[in-house]
């Protein structure tokens, strides 16, 4: 009887080791699937990255400006690189922006079914130096995530982005 109970533990095992196994290969591959800018059609980026042609603080100041222009507001601004350097880390800079529009967060906010999706709200970009001096905006692909939504909110989540979109896509003209 003993045996045939620690045959089956040992059994019930495998399959966590192998959950376990697998999770860890994510958190391995993850980086490199963030930033891959080719890989297979039926499987979406996690992040959209733009290169500017501006220097980083000219980025910064059209990204902002263009925000305010579109009728979205600039909620946050962190300052990572400075932060970090207060804490004795040298990076080169990295922005992130939280930005919002009322017009959408009102309608998925104003929602009870809807608000746990304010997990993703307001939408964040990042504005950041490489150290070979090529800056880059970088923002969520909402587009990889509105199909676990529902049907309202992702075309609310959509439309926000694609607004977004727009606004980086002046901010680097």
């Amino acid at each position: 009887m003993n045996d045939s109970i620690a045959l089956r533990a040992r059994n019930n095992r495998r399959p966590v080791l192998a959950t376990l196994g697998l999770l860890l290969a994510l958190a391995w591959a993850l980086p490199g699937l963030v930033m891959a800018q080719g890989g297979a059609a039926d499987q979406p980026q996690l992040v959209q990255v733009v290169k500017s042609n501006k220097s980083f603080p000219e980025t910064l100041k059209v990204f902002q400006e263009e925000v305010v222009k579109a009728g979205w507001s600039v909620l946050n601004v962190n300052n990572m690189a400075g932060v970090l350097s207060e804490r004795g880390f040298t990076l080169d800079p990295v922005v992130i922006l939280d930005v919002c529009s009322g017009k959408y967060s009102a309608r998925i906010l104003g929602n009870d079914d809807y608000r746990p999706i304010s997990a993703f709200m307001p939408c964040r970009v990042s504005i950041y130096q490489t150290s070979g001096g090529e800056v880059f905006i970088a923002r969520m692909n909402t587009g990889a995530f509105v199909d676990m939504m529902p049907p309202e909110v992702a075309e609310i989540m959509s439309a926000s982005d694609s607004e977004i979109e727009e606004i980086i896509a002046r901010t680097v003209r």
